[in-house]
């Protein structure tokens, strides 16, 4: 697929646009656009008259399909840094959301592989932009599993590495180290576990999806590891995207997490799934299996996020369900 070439513009952005600016032609961006989080930035991005660019490694535009014709796309692999130059090329922000990432078992069981796709496709991108002279903007997206103070070696010597978190903190790191020596503007954001419509449904997927494709083909009863009582946050997509914009127009930089103040148990979590999917289905815990962190850490949010009006978690499980019932039909 051939690379549209832009006309080259004298106002290169140095500082994040803001919405005041607009996005109108600002040439964007999105790897990962394809994707559950990805498509729906871009879906804002093309709303508020930016030019997308997303890169893709076959021909499958997923949730984008019906605004394909929008979105500029090219061909290639982001562990390739002569690609990732091409990809670069006059564009005036970078979002970073393309990884590899399955489920925290694959994450734990091939924890190296993980671990190096990730930083193949950073390290790719670094070289890229090595070679630009302007300073382009970068947001890169990470979870909020990497702590505040970031030590990929401790993370390496947990008794179960987790391929995913150690990938994130290691891009983390480098994204770091390249914004302090080149000074272009960088957003590393944290968020919890997001949800919602056009997550991947499978058992195989995020905690919200796998376990709603799990009540549904439950024959007597739906079994959940622990006793239930651990604690967990989740974050609606389009509330991410939201607080990403939210931040970006008032130029903030940094690592900033991403997360409500509505926590969960684990209890509360399967039975309003039950109640959703297949109401009345008994739940049997398992306190015996390995169930993660009991409580999560207190995590500091930017102060213009504190008072973001969230989704909660009863709406966006009704929202997400509704979707993919609608899909699954």
């Amino acid at each position: 697929m051939k690379l549209r070439k832009y006309v080259q513009q004298t106002n290169a952005l140095v500082l994040f646009p803001s919405m005041s600016a607009q996005w109108s032609g600002k040439r964007v961006l999105v790897t990962g656009g394809t994707g559950f989080i990805g498509s729906f930035l871009v879906e804002y991005l093309l709303d508020n008259g930016a030019e997308v660019r997303v890169p893709l490694r076959a021909q499958n535009y997923r949730s984008l399909s019906s605004r394909r014709s929008e979105v500029e796309w090219l061909e290639g692999d982001l562990r390739d840094s002569k690609y990732c130059e091409e990809l670069i090329d006059g564009i005036d922000v970078i979002f970073h959301l393309a990884s590899c990432r399955r489920n925290s078992e694959y994450h734990q069981k091939r924890p190296s592989d993980v671990m190096n796709e990730n930083v193949r496709m950073t390290l790719a991108l670094l070289e890229a932009i090595r070679e630009k002279e302007t300073q382009v903007p970068v947001v890169f997206f990470s979870t909020a599993n990497v702590p505040p103070a970031i030590d990929p070696i401790a993370i390496a010597q947990t008794d179960s590495i987790d391929g995913y978190v150690l990938g994130k903190a290691l891009c983390c790191t480098l994204w770091l180290a390249a914004s302090r020596q080149r000074k272009f503007p960088l957003l590393i954001l944290r968020p919890v576990g997001v949800y919602g419509p056009r997550d991947t449904f499978s058992i195989e997927g995020n905690v919200i999806p796998a376990l709603m494709v799990r009540t549904r083909d439950a024959k007597d009863k739906l079994k959940v590891w622990g006793d239930g009582t651990q604690e967990r946050a989740f974050l609606y997509v389009e509330d991410l995207i939201r607080a990403v914009f939210m931040l970006i127009e008032n130029g903030v930089e940094g690592i900033q997490y991403i997360t409500t103040d509505n926590i969960v148990t684990v209890r509360e979590l399967a039975e309003g799934i039950r109640n959703l999917v297949k109401p009345g289905l008994p739940i049997e815990f398992d306190p015996t299996r390995p169930i993660g962190a009991r409580s999560i850490p207190t995590l500091k949010v930017h102060k213009l996020l504190k008072d973001m009006p969230w989704t909660t978690l009863e709406d966006g499980l009704r929202k997400t369900y509704d979707s993919w019932n609608s899909v699954d039909r």
